[in-house]
């Protein structure tokens, strides 16, 4: 109560100055005569705009929400509107701005109507749950882009964009003089001006609500078949860009893309080991009986599991994840061939999806390194030296689902004016044959079978039938006594005549038919209502 009073006096005090300063400077002549002898301009700056990110339907990811911000000129009105509106602790850390005259910006929770306050509603940069967050990044602490595209087109997103401003006429000491007009300038319509990215915001979201539901580290890349353009990219953890102090903080580095970075990649490599053995020749009925184990030399490859797969075809070893078939069969292949071929499906390349923004390479082994017998077994099914990225393993499948043209993906259209009119476009990514047509028909049928008896039937989307393929890769890291797991589900939807390639990957978990196929069918389910 003590201290409600101590303020109450204080503004009455204040109000009561403001008010004689205010009789005296009108009764004085000598001191009105000089105070125009002395007035200049003042401009108070209340904000400047930033360029907006927009999707693909040019639907904001930036200007999320709303705030208000004042322009206060000091008076006994004025201070008693906002004496209404903020706290005690507020109005005392603004009592030295009130008192000395000078205008002011301040931000307020809401709109007020009162006599030298101008109130102007601005946008707010981030939401407290920004979608695609990786994608989008944050700003630093002079509002300049840290990462993602908030970095790579900083310049476009700064540069002639607008600002709201009030200028005023005042005396010496920068005290408004009474009954002079004061100047407001307003070009935030300018913030409109932007880049729009591959990104579809509400593809963007299925794919985030489907990611958290069953998955706590991971990634998620959806694009479009056949441009490779990315609809969708969610990296697990996430973060606020409100809160990057929180996120750097955290162990489990939410501030990392994991669509970006490269993880052993396991048994989906085996479209690739089909791939090149079908275009070297080798036939699909080529016959071989997995026991679950596989002698290379001296040393045994299994089975995931030590499962022993019996009787099989090519087809069969795809649908179920046979590494002793692909062991067997990838010796008849020269390894050049084989190494080619994981090139021009994308594997040992980064891609550079927006100007600044690259992936991973990976790691891919060489030509010489393949000539060991242990080494071209492991690669075979996906293991050893090999590494890739999420975008890889998605470009990769993007290959069989578009026909065998191979097309990096891609992240951004190009620029808008404040109309949101074009004013450039990004080049249109070139493609690649790499594969025949009866290669593709041929994988597509493998992929088929994988989602209908296979090891991705837990990903089996409701309606529309899909190609898949699973792994569950060895990282030779043990927790506990038990091996950690990477595990992923990649594939492409609908299975006539494909839309989207979907690839699923998490940081543990139990394989990838079970831990990512269920994000793989959520998201081709909601894909099926576009």
């Amino acid at each position: 109560m003590e201290k409600r009073t101590v303020v109450f006096f204080a503004i009455l005090m204040m109000c009561m100055f403001l008010s004689i300063l205010s009789i005296f400077s009108v009764s004085s002549g000598a001191r009105l005569a000089a105070t125009a002898n002395n007035q200049s301009s003042y401009k108070l700056v209340l904000a400047k705009t930033r360029g907006t990110i927009y999707d693909c339907h040019k639907v904001p990811f930036t200007r999320s929400g709303n705030e208000y911000v004042a322009a206060v000129s000091p008076s006994v009105e004025g201070a008693a509107a906002l004496s209404k509106t903020l706290s005690e602790k507020e109005m005392e850390e603004i009592y030295p701005s009130l008192t000395a005259g000078k205008p002011f910006a301040l931000k307020l929770p809401g709109n007020l109507n009162a006599p030298g306050i101008d109130v102007f509603r601005l946008n707010t940069r981030y939401h407290e749950k920004q979608t695609a967050a990786h994608i989008i990044g944050y700003l630093d602490g002079t509002g300049a882009g840290t990462t993602g595209i908030e970095k790579a087109f900083n310049e476009q997103l700064t540069k002639n964009q607008g600002e709201i401003s009030v200028t005023y006429r005042v005396d010496a000491l920068n005290r408004v003089l009474q009954g002079e007009s004061k100047k407001i300038s307003d070009t935030s319509y300018l913030e409109n001006r932007g880049v729009v990215l591959t990104i579809d915001k509400k593809i963007q979201e299925s794919a985030e609500q489907a990611a958290e539901k069953y998955l706590t580290k991971g990634a998620v890349v959806v694009t479009e078949v056949p441009s490779c353009k990315i609809r969708a990219m969610v990296s697990l953890p996430t973060f606020s860009p409100n809160h990057i102090a929180d996120a750097l903080k955290s162990e489990d580095s939410p501030l990392m893309n994991r669509c970006l970075s490269a993880y052993n990649v396991g048994s989906v490599f085996k479209i690739v080991s089909a791939a090149s053995a079908l275009e070297y020749g080798i036939s699909p009925d080529t016959p071989y009986t997995c026991t679950g184990s596989i002698d290379v030399y001296g040393g045994l490859c299994h089975c995931f599991n030590g499962e022993s797969h019996g009787a099989e075809t090519m087809k069969k070893a795809i649908a179920q994840s046979c590494n002793t078939y692909f062991v067997n069969i990838m010796q008849q292949v020269p390894q050049a061939q084989f190494l080619l071929m994981a090139q021009n499906m994308g594997f040992g390349h980064a891609f550079e999806i927006a100007p600044g923004i690259s992936s991973s390479e990976g790691n891919m082994p060489t030509l010489e390194s393949l000539s060991i017998p242990r080494a071209l077994a492991n690669f075979s099914f996906g293991q050893g030296d090999l590494t890739a990225t999420p975008l890889q393993i998605t470009a990769m499948v993007n290959t069989v689902a578009s026909g065998g043209k191979f097309t990096a993906p891609s992240l951004y259209e190009g620029f808008v004016d404040e109309n949101l009119k074009y004013t450039s476009k990004a080049p249109e990514q070139k493609s690649t044959q790499v594969l025949s047509d009866r290669t593709v028909e041929l994988l597509r049928d493998f992929m088929k079978e994988s989602i209908e008896t296979g090891t991705s039937k837990k990903g089996k989307p409701t309606t529309g039938g899909a190609g898949a393929k699973t792994a569950t890769a060895q990282t030779g890291k043990y927790v506990n006594g038990v091996e950690t797991v990477e595990s992923w589900f990649a594939g492409f939807y609908p299975y006539e005549n494909p839309k989207y390639v979907i690839t699923v990957f998490a940081e543990g978990g139990t394989g990838g038919g079970a831990t990512c196929g269920p994000v793989f069918r959520q998201i081709a389910d909601e894909l099926a209502k576009k």
